[in-house]
């Protein structure tokens, strides 16, 4: 099954306020000017105080990890996106998309790499990880939130509360269709809901051997392999969101104590 890759949940477009700034982290006022220079980040609105979008919890969380100060712009509006999807950043004058390009840029840019001590297996054990979460178990975590009568739920009271009843109930129909297509293109809803959900646990199940009882996924110094198993599992596991997904999250101790972990360390640098 190959499924279009999308930078975003592809559902945030037109719900929530449109903007609302945070200021640089990092570059507080006061502290010694930043060796780095800052860049915006462009992403969703927070909803239930979290990052909901797995890839742009991915790229704050790279961020944090790569010590590069940089500001939030939250927003719902996709037109001045370089890619017509969220996140991006705003670097200088220049504006660039794709989670995954953008960690490149700022790479060479900055000269700051959490990587360059892999070794080629490592390297290699690191993209397929990536690929699992963001080509497969993305379009599970999907299903779950948007099809999954379970998820739904919540999904539709959580992310649509910023909007006027009758836009609320219209963005979910629209919303929850256009999702329900796309699922369908990627292959994914010719499958039952067990086989599907069978199909995110042994995605869970790889990661689980993978990180073993190691610190970070790829040995005792966090990766950017880190940032992006972060943003997805933390999207099933800290967000209040019941589904048959979580549940499965849950049967892996490892990973559970990682999130929980992780998301304490970088809430402690904020």
């Amino acid at each position: 099954m190959v499924a279009p890759r999308t930078d975003a949940d592809m559902t945030l477009d037109q719900i929530a306020p449109d903007v609302t700034e945070r200021p640089p982290v990092g570059a507080e006022c006061g502290s010694a000017p930043a060796p780095v220079a800052p860049v915006t980040l462009v992403q969703f609105p927070l909803i239930w105080g979290r990052n909901v979008s797995p890839f742009t919890l991915k790229l704050e969380t790279w961020l944090k990890l790569a010590e590069i100060p940089y500001s939030i712009r939250a927003t719902t509006n996709l037109a001045k996106a370089p890619k017509g999807k969220l996140p991006y950043i705003e670097d200088g004058l220049r504006a660039i998309g794709d989670s995954t390009l953008i960690i490149e840029h700022l790479k060479a840019t900055r000269g700051i790499d959490p990587d360059a001590g892999l070794t080629p297996r490592q390297r290699a054990e690191a993209l397929a990880l990536q690929r699992l979460f963001e080509d497969h178990f993305y379009l599970v975590l999907t299903y779950s939130r948007w099809i999954d009568p379970e998820g739904w739920e919540a999904v539709a009271d959580g992310f649509f509360a910023a909007l006027p009843l009758p836009m609320r109930l219209a963005g979910r129909r629209v919303m929850r269709r256009r999702i329900a297509r796309r699922l369908a293109a990627s292959g994914l809803t010719r499958h039952s809901r067990d086989e599907i959900y069978a199909m995110g646990r042994a995605d869970l199940a790889a990661a689980s051997d993978l990180l073993g009882e190691r610190s970070f996924f790829l040995g005792d110094a966090l990766t950017t392999i880190d940032a992006v198993a972060f943003g997805f599992l933390a999207n099933v596991l800290l967000v209040p969101v019941e589904t048959e997904l979580k549940r499965s999250l849950m049967d892996f101790p490892n990973l559970v104590a990682w999130v929980e972990a992780m998301d304490v360390g970088l809430s402690v640098e904020s």
